[in-house]
């Protein structure tokens, strides 16, 4: 019986040498250099959060998960399907890499993090967390 698989981009504190890395131990790391349309923002809360933009670029990391390791995800990301009070989303978007671009899943602004405005203008929590 083979287990169903995910592709997620990551672009905050479970990146390689993040926080909660240790998240995706387990995972296949598809690639270290991908990126996606969009902002990120940092919450104050040591982390990021991601948002729509038409022509900015965020860069991050496309790992493979199993749906328990997906489940994990949404824990720590606090979040519900259907649920309207949600940290962060789960969405399709696409994904560029140096093998081409494909729909995966990444976690986006919720209801509860919307308001954040503090624009991380290196595109890359990595970055950021260096200055």
């Amino acid at each position: 019986m083979s287990t169903q698989t995910y592709l997620v981009f990551v672009y905050g504190t479970l990146r390689k040498g993040g926080s909660n890395n240790h998240y995706l131990k387990k995972a296949k790391l598809i690639s270290l250099t991908a990126w996606l349309y969009g902002e990120l923002h940092d919450t104050g809360y040591g982390y990021p959060v991601l948002k729509e933009h038409s022509h900015r670029t965020v860069t991050g990391e496309l790992y493979e998960v199993t749906s328990d390791e997906l489940v994990k995800l949404d824990q720590l990301e606090d979040y519900v399907a259907d649920r309207s009070s949600n940290e962060y989303e789960r969405v399709k978007k696409t994904v560029y890499t140096d093998e081409g671009e494909q729909e995966v899943f990444v976690y986006m602004a919720g209801e509860k993090l919307v308001n954040c405005s503090k624009i991380i203008e290196e595109n890359d929590w990595m970055l950021y967390m260096k200055r």
